[in-house]
């Protein structure tokens, strides 16, 4: 059953913008967050300070990042239009940074084989990377609009994009075509996306307030589409044992669901709009970054009798803030 009203158990101030994007590293003990003040900052959770300098470089607001796996390295993306690698031990840019895209990079993600970087853009492309080089590797993704989000699946074949033009697309990067959608049942902006553990089905999020299942090989639709918020859903998480799903939204909440069941097991108000949103990897915590400049810490009620979803292959995402043009102009 949902909580009443409850209270964050920490919250960290220090970025001076909008926190786009926020994530646990590995060991659990640090947050990973980047803003519109232009820079990405980690942070020891249980003391609430920053941990190391601020990683800085981008010209403009940092919209998006994401961790390799080994949690020694990231890559950011910015409204500077370009794409970043930076060594979190060193606190330094790795290499140059990549150049290839004509507005806004939204969305950033690594394979998990870390070997590809895809990132997205308001120029309506996606574009892939090789790591090591730098170099762009596979040839241009175009969506009818901007595009938000993009989501490596797990093993490493497909990509699933989410675009202004309210559709789902799945690809096959390495050929630049699509091969399931444009899917239909969004009505407006589609700004989040989640593959299941063995990349059948998507749960999919955006601007008509509306969570929905589809099968990843057919497009088709599973089950009705909850209406979750009453505003904007801008990020969704899996908890890594599948059970729980979070949601962000303009409405000044987050919300946890049982992923199986979709019955709302608690609200978590904030003071501003709730931008991105992680789960620690032990699933006790979630981290969410607002509007307000500010990152939350609460702490995630256990399901009745260690209870697992039905659907527990779910994947936890590599949380980023997809939200469209209009705020980020705003915001920049």
């Amino acid at each position: 059953m949902e909580d009443s009203q409850p209270s964050p158990i920490k919250t960290i101030k220090g970025h001076e913008g909008v926190v786009w994007s926020v994530s646990f590293l590995p060991s659990g003990q640090e947050i990973v967050s980047a803003s519109s003040d232009g820079s990405i900052r980690t942070w020891d959770i249980e003391i609430g300070e920053e941990s190391g300098d601020a990683l800085l470089g981008h010209e403009r607001a940092v919209r998006s990042v994401a961790l390799l796996l080994d949690g020694q390295r990231l890559v950011s993306g910015g409204m500077d239009k370009s794409v970043r690698v930076w060594d979190l031990g060193t606190r330094e840019l790795v290499g140059r940074p990549w150049e290839g895209h004509s507005d806004t990079v939204s969305c950033v993600d690594v394979s998990l084989d870390s070997r590809f970087v895809a990132s997205a853009s308001y120029d309506s492309s996606v574009n892939i990377w090789d790591l090591d080089s730098g170099e762009k590797v596979f040839g241009e993704m175009r969506c009818d609009g901007l595009v938000d989000f993009i989501k490596f699946s797990r093993n490493g074949s497909k990509l699933v994009t989410c675009s202004g033009d309210a559709h789902v697309r799945i690809w096959d990067w390495r050929e630049g075509i699509f091969l399931v959608g444009p899917m239909e049942g969004h009505e407006e902006d589609v700004y989040s996306a989640v593959w299941t553990f063995d990349d059948r089905q998507l749960i999919s999020a955006g601007e008509y307030s509306e969570i929905r299942r589809c099968d990843s090989e057919t497009g088709e639709s599973i089950g009705e589409p909850v209406v979750a918020h009453e505003g904007y859903i801008y990020s969704l998480a899996l908890s890594s044992d599948g059970s729980i799903l979070a949601s962000v939204s303009s409405d000044r909440t987050a919300k946890l669901w049982d992923a199986s069941t979709l019955e709302l097991l608690a609200t978590f108000w904030h003071k501003g709009q709730a931008i991105s949103v992680s789960f620690s990897p032990d699933n006790k915590l979630l981290a969410t970054g607002c509007y307000d400049h500010l990152i939350y810490l609460w702490n995630v009620p256990q399901l009745e009798g260690n209870k697992q979803s039905e659907n527990d292959s779910f994947l936890d995402v590599c949380p980023t803030a997809c939200v469209d043009a209009e705020l980020a102009a705003d915001t920049s």
